[in-house]
């Protein structure tokens, strides 16, 4: 059987955090597993170990094993102080440290722009964006962005009452949406239609629906061009993440991370239009 590699945390509790001497013999004594220790939300330690073995199981079980047998002989563990351990393979271990730390919010602003829609009329889905909010500040209320996204997606998409109308875009504009909506939709994006889009495009990022644009001087016609999405909410921005820029070389700093709002979704054909009592589609 192939073995696989494994992350094992072990959590327990104590009256106090052990000394940093302590923490270090700790951590010598299990060197040999890559291992790492740490305070505990419980206020005691977590201990995280890396081992090879044919199942989570068995991977489960020598690692409380060796970590357990570590920390008695330290004099720092009791075992009824144990409070649970957790196994996964290499490959989530890298998956969850590559999320960002906090995940992504939006006020009504930003309700307003995936939506598609003006913040008063944002405003008006409050009850039924319940579901996903995160605190109620006195600037407003606070939701999970993906939340609102699956709401524009399934829900807010199929209110009747608003007619679509087209915007007209240009060439340079249409090819830029065109390749966030091929992010969007986990196609490959191409720009080839445009060369200058192409150029300023460095990729996907994020989730894997976001590209990654080349910051662009002020005059030149890329800028122009997300500045009239913008404008028209069909995209939003944001900044590189910290963890996305271990992996980018030096001069990206200042890139932009560029995606569809759920305007821009229909209007680029990646969504799917509602079609209100009226017989004609929304446009939100």
């Amino acid at each position: 059987m192939n073995q696989t590699t494994y992350n094992v945390r072990v959590e327990y509790g104590a009256p106090e955090t052990p000394p940093d001497s302590v923490i270090t013999a700790v951590h010598e004594e299990l060197a040999r597993y890559d291992a790492s220790v740490s305070s505990s939300p419980a206020g005691g330690l977590t201990v995280r170990l890396f081992l090879e073995a044919d199942s989570a199981v068995d991977a489960g079980t020598r690692g409380v094993e060796y970590i357990l047998g570590a920390l008695l002989k330290h004099e720092v563990f009791q075992p009824h102080l144990m409070t649970g351990y957790e196994v996964i393979t290499e490959e989530e271990f890298d998956r969850r440290l590559a999320e960002p730390l906090v995940p992504e919010l939006a006020g009504m602003t930003e309700v307003a722009q995936i939506t598609g829609t003006t913040t008063s009329r944002a405003s008006q889905l409050r009850d039924r964006l319940e579901p996903y909010l995160v605190q109620e500040l006195a600037s407003g209320p606070v939701y999970l962005a993906s939340g609102v996204r699956k709401f524009a997606a399934k829900e807010y998409n199929r209110t009747p009452g608003v007619r679509r109308t087209e915007i007209p875009l240009t060439p340079i504009e249409r090819a830029l949406l065109d390749s966030l909506a091929a992010a969007a939709a986990g196609t490959e994006v191409d720009a080839a239609g445009h060369q200058a889009v192409a150029d300023a495009i460095e990729g996907v990022v994020g989730n894997g629906h976001q590209v990654q644009l080349h910051i662009q001087p002020a005059d030149s016609e890329v800028t122009a061009a997300l500045d009239t999405l913008l404008e028209h909410g069909l995209v939003r921005t944001r900044r590189i993440y910290k963890k996305e820029m271990q992996a980018l070389d030096a001069g990206h700093e200042n890139d932009l991370v560029v995606s569809l709002t759920g305007k821009g979704q229909r209007h680029s054909g990646t969504g799917t239009p509602a079609t209100g009592a009226s017989g004609q589609q929304d446009d939100r």
